[in-house]
């Protein structure tokens, strides 16, 4: 009696052991079903496509093969080289835009000073939802606004901007491509903050 629970144990192992493999393969042949949709997908061009195949084709064999290791090796590398997926995108552009709703024409409102790089300008908002840029000018030693008539959508300007990186009641900062600290506007004239 006392050795059943051994023998149990044992016949365990070997069934789980027979099972392992085919749970892999299963795991490796669902991988390449879902990698064969997304390069079949609208975002992969032609000749993207072709090279994509060969790669997922090589990854296919060696799953086949019980080769499973380096097949879901080969998968994760091709994951990596396709281009996310349309669903993806549209919800990180989403989220994107959705960090530039605080920017609303009442928010805006007044004047702001950029503090990126050497480009000195100021942008005074209205209320409105219109924006005049103002630029530095040595014979009035001050920033001077163009005309009415160039007044320009504050909407647009947002939009100029695919993402905020971080909104604070006097200071503006948009992520650049990589999501890091970009543009940077302060409220404020810009003889008060050092420009």
């Amino acid at each position: 009696m006392r050795h059943i629970p051994k023998i149990c144990t044992v016949v365990l192992v070997f069934m789980f052991a027979g099972l392992l493999p085919q749970q892999v393969q299963a795991t490796c042949k669902e991988k390449i079903a879902e990698l064969d949709q997304r390069i079949a997908g609208p975002e992969v061009d032609s000749n993207t496509r072709q090279a994509l195949k060969m790669f997922r084709d090589g990854a296919a064999t060696a799953c086949d093969q019980g080769n499973d290791t380096a097949a879901m090796q080969q998968l994760g590398m091709l994951e990596m080289m396709l281009p996310p997926p349309q669903a993806e995108v549209q919800a990180q552009q989403q989220a994107d835009a959705d960090t530039l709703k605080p920017l609303t024409d009442e928010f805006m409102t007044g004047r702001w000073c950029s503090m990126t790089g050497e480009e000195r300008a100021e942008l005074d908002f209205s209320a409105d939802g219109t924006y005049t840029p103002c630029f530095p000018d040595s014979m009035a030693q001050d920033y001077v606004c163009r005309s009415s008539r160039d007044q320009e959508s504050t909407t647009k300007w947002v939009a100029k901007h695919s993402s905020a990186y971080s909104i604070e009641q006097d200071t503006i900062v948009f992520a650049d491509r990589r999501g890091r600290p970009g543009m940077t506007y302060k409220r404020g004239r810009c003889s008060q903050l050092g420009r």
